[in-house]
């Protein structure tokens, strides 16, 4: 991987990406099944006489990834349940019952323990907490923010392998080491780590050296050699000024850092930049729900 540049190594045979593409509206409408280990009709079971129903995860699961995927209100999540499950007889949840059990849903993510050696990078983008046009916020001086999702991913897959969400005051690299923590603790085996200039910090190159994973980012051209407590950075520097900025990063793979700008470009092109929860804790909950579902698209095409 190190050394390949843009497009090397990425000639796809386009008829059968296409027919891969197009299996991901099978992912999006995939019925819950009886092989899944919970109730296949959702019908859910009675607590006791005059006790609401008790609908199992896997009707959630099911449920949170087609309101991730179409972003349907409730309401209408509850009118298309009755019509996909209503023909069996089983008892369809009411929107309430979907709003409730949907926020209160941790998705079960996979953890990864296949061994395989992965290149990663890191960038963060903004997400709107409205749908509310510009106009609103000159004409009528209403400011509500913005929230900030870091983001770490497979730059080979796409998938994004961890990500924290925070405010829009709060600095990129100081997240940096807690997305690769949380990533590792999922059992991916990390090896190198891309990431833009503003990630150039030596807390960051001493926690990579640490963690023994390769840290490549976009070192300023005024850089110092002194090592200032982080020697790994002052190595670096050597090493660029020594053969050029342009034969460093080609060297260690620099190049392939945009494959997390196609990550957020995929994630909001299928799912919208902004969220419809109103509290910050639905918020990071929707995105994760969000991420989950883009996590099992990216899966059917790769």
């Amino acid at each position: 991987m190190a050394g390949m540049g843009c497009t090397e190594g990425y000639n796809r045979d386009w008829p059968n990406y296409n027919k891969r593409l197009v299996k991901r509206g099978f992912a999006a409408l995939n019925r819950p099944r009886a092989d899944d280990g919970g109730n296949m009709e959702g019908s859910g079971t009675k607590r006791g006489k005059g006790r609401p129903r008790v609908y199992d995860d896997i009707l959630i699961a099911f449920v949170c990834g087609l309101k991730a995927m179409l972003g349907k209100p409730y309401r209408m999540l509850e009118g298309m349940l009755g019509e996909l499950l209503g023909p069996s007889g089983a008892g369809v949840p009411c929107y309430s019952t979907l709003w409730k059990r949907c926020n209160e849903f941790e998705a079960q993510r996979k953890i990864c323990d296949d061994g395989k050696e992965r290149i990663v990078a890191i960038d963060s983008t903004g997400i709107k907490v409205t749908m509310r046009g510009e106009w609103m916020r000159n004409k009528w001086k209403v400011r509500r923010g913005w929230l900030k999702l870091h983001i770490l991913t497979d730059v080979e897959t796409n998938e994004i392998l961890s990500f924290i969400v925070t405010d829009e005051r709060s600095g990129d690299a100081k997240h940096m080491l807690a997305l690769v923590d949380d990533a590792l603790s999922k059992g991916y085996n990390i090896i190198k780590v891309l990431a833009d200039g503003a990630y150039d910090t030596r807390r960051n190159w001493n926690g990579m050296k640490h963690r023994k994973i390769e840290f490549v980012t976009n070192i300023r051209k005024n850089a110092s050699t002194a090592s200032k407590g982080c020697t790994c950075r002052a190595a670096a520097v050597r090493e660029r000024n020594e053969i050029g900025d342009e034969a460093w990063k080609e060297k260690h793979g620099y190049r392939m850092r945009w494959k997390v700008e196609s990550a957020i470009s995929d994630l909001k092109r299928m799912f919208g930049e902004y969220v419809f929860s109103k509290t910050f804790a639905n918020m990071v909950k929707e995105i994760g729900r969000n991420i989950d579902a883009f996590n099992q698209l990216k899966r059917v095409t790769t």
